[in-house]
């Protein structure tokens, strides 16, 4: 049994901030734990947002109001360093409840593992039906596999390789937790796989794990989160294991 979620939620200083309120009680109902509510954010010259460190399992962000000009101008105020968060962070752009379908979005990395027990969390046994997109491996991931360079699917799903022993491990524990669970496998560079996947799914909620750090590892595989941040038109929750992240500055988060 996981132990109940201290969240820390930010209110939009707009309208939206009841619709983020009663979102983030029935997450808390969920969850069980406590709910800490922060109603407004400080801003920095050039209007970046700054997020209080705390000590929780999960900040709840509902976004400020924007206009169109300062969207085009600036983007949405969330962005690499909310994808940099060392607490799991969850995007409340347009909530919808109850969860009813998840998509888990498997980079094959050690940060699924903090998806999937946010999963354990939130999927209802026998009510919550989850989707499982895991991203096909890039080759520079397949040149470490061994000698013989296996491609796309084959590499998902072999036994012999070390995806294709995490998809087993994943699917084991669905079933341990009674928890209905589809694969679905794609085609095509990652961002298009996941657009193509959201946009056809009717989705509650859509997980992932934290992105690495490392610019090394990020030029080798690509970013997956930092770009979903940019379009995605549901909630989306972005898993980051306690034990890794970014150090906080002065005690804050920057956001934008």
């Amino acid at each position: 049994m996981a132990a109940a979620a201290q969240m820390l939620v930010y209110l939009p200083d707009s309208a939206k901030g009841d619709v983020v309120r009663e979102y983030a009680q029935y997450l808390c109902d969920l969850l069980g734990g406590q709910i800490c509510y922060e109603p407004m954010f400080s801003r920095e010259g050039g209007g970046r947002i700054i997020l209080s460190a705390a000590n929780c399992d999960l900040i709840v962000f509902g976004e400020p109001k924007q206009s169109w000009l300062e969207t085009l101008l600036t983007g949405r105020p969330c962005g690499q360093a909310i994808a940099k968060s060392s607490t799991s962070f969850l995007l409340a752009r347009r909530p919808r409840w109850p969860i009813r379908s998840i998509l888990l979005i498997l980079r094959i990395e050690k940060t699924d593992e903090a998806a999937v027990d946010w999963l354990a969390r939130l999927a209802q046994p026998g009510e919550t039906a989850v989707t499982i997109l895991p991203m096909v491996p890039s080759l520079p991931i397949m040149y470490r596999m061994g000698d013989r360079i296996q491609t796309g699917l084959d590499v998902l799903l072999s036994p012999n390789t070390p995806s294709g022993q995490h998809l087993r491990h994943i699917a084991k524990q669905l079933k341990q937790w009674q928890i209905e669970g589809t694969l679905h496998l794609r085609h095509g560079e990652p961002d298009w796989q996941i657009r193509s996947e959201v946009a056809e799914g009717n989705y509650d909620m859509v997980l992932i794990g934290a992105e690495p750090h490392g610019r090394f590892f990020r030029f080798l595989v690509g970013e997956l989160v930092t770009p979903i941040l940019r379009w995605i038109d549901r909630p989306l929750l972005i898993a980051q294991p306690p034990h890794l992240g970014v150090e906080k500055e002065n005690g804050q988060l920057n956001a934008f």
